[in-house]
């Protein structure tokens, strides 16, 4: 392990090293390209320069799609058989919070623990990923990841912390000392989150009597089933898929699989029309308690991290917190 402190020049001269050999993704600020208005927006894309990165703003959406695309091409296939989609080579750094290192666990269970077998998609990418830390100056609005656990994390290569003179780091991955020879030695650790602006507990166990609550019926009338807080989220790893009949190319196809999400009305539609979660308070239901109680029981620690980007981006302002909340207050009037 090497700490240093870095001048503005000595950590660029470092970075623009690591660039031209690294794909870099990390948060970046975009101005005037805001969804639904012109106002600024935080999101992961590609750096070329250390200055870029947003080191004091939590992004909009996760860096998921770097390990697990929106839309991914699986493999092309013709009468002649089936050919493996490439993908890029260039090795790649992202840099993440605590909160969203630890999201990789979860995805990691998903697909290479969950089924007996690993996805081989998924395997490919993330084992061509390194993995920076970024500081989180405090506890951001709508984050609970004290009270999830995920508030910590030493699984990284490299952690780096912009201060008023230039930068601090900490290299843990002795494959990145090469990129650093100036810079006076110091003491370089990472300070995390202590505390959520709101404790939160966790259930353990539900009984069935919560399925039928009232509770549910408020999400009902909420939500409007625009899938936006699984997008968000580091953690759902539903997809569906697709074959893409090529046109210009008689007989030539495409599998791929695109992200799907539990709260719009086709999730659960089956053969025949049936869809046996209509409500969308029933759909509410499944994706909370499958965050937190039938994860947990598989696995060993819940599927939320506590980032808040759920309720940062749902038009209704609807909380997992919150959600999570009524659910305690509901197992502790039942007594289960």
């Amino acid at each position: 392990m090497e700490e240093l402190k870095l001048s503005w020049y000595e950590a660029e001269s470092a970075f623009s090293k690591i660039a031209e050999e690294y794909k870099v993704v990390a948060p970046k600020r975009k101005a005037g390209k805001g969804r639904f208005s012109d106002t600024d927006v935080v999101s992961y894309d590609r750096v070329e320069l250390l200055s870029d990165i947003v080191f004091s703003a939590r992004t909009c959406f996760s860096a998921k799609s770097v390990f697990f695309p929106i839309r991914e091409t699986m493999f092309h296939y013709d009468k002649e058989g089936i050919k493996e989609a490439p993908i890029e080579r260039q090795s790649t750094i992202v840099f993440l919070r605590a909160c969203d290192i630890n999201s990789l666990d979860i995805l990691d269970a998903m697909f290479l623990e969950n089924g007996g077998y690993q996805d081989f998609y998924y395997k490919r990418r993330r084992e061509n990923v390194k993995l920076f830390l970024l500081e989180c100056p405090r506890s951001f609005e709508h984050c609970f990841c004290v009270s999830m656990g995920t508030n910590k994390t030493d699984n990284y290569s490299v952690f780096i912390r912009r201060e008023e003179n230039g930068y601090a780091v900490n290299i843990k991955d002795e494959a990145f000392t090469k990129y650093f020879p100036n810079g006076t030695k110091a003491k370089v650790e990472p300070h995390f989150v202590e505390e959520d602006s709101s404790s939160l507990n966790i259930v353990n166990s539900v009984d069935c009597s919560l399925f039928e609550n009232k509770m549910w019926k408020e999400y009902s009338q909420r939500c409007t089933a625009c899938g936006r807080c699984n997008v968000s989220c580091p953690t759902c790893s539903c997809f569906t898929v697709q074959d893409i009949i090529d046109k210009d190319n008689a007989g030539k196809s495409e599998r791929r699989r695109i992200w799907s999400s539990c709260q719009i009305k086709n999730f659960a539609l089956l053969a025949g029309e049936h869809n046996f979660r209509i409500p969308k308070g029933d759909r509410m239901r499944y994706k909370v308690l499958h965050k937190i109680i039938d994860f947990k029981k598989r696995f060993g620690f819940s599927m939320c991290v506590g980032c808040g980007r759920c309720e940062e981006v749902c038009p209704e302002y609807i909380s997992m917190a919150g959600c999570i909340e009524k659910i305690n207050e509901v197992v502790s009037t039942n007594g289960g």
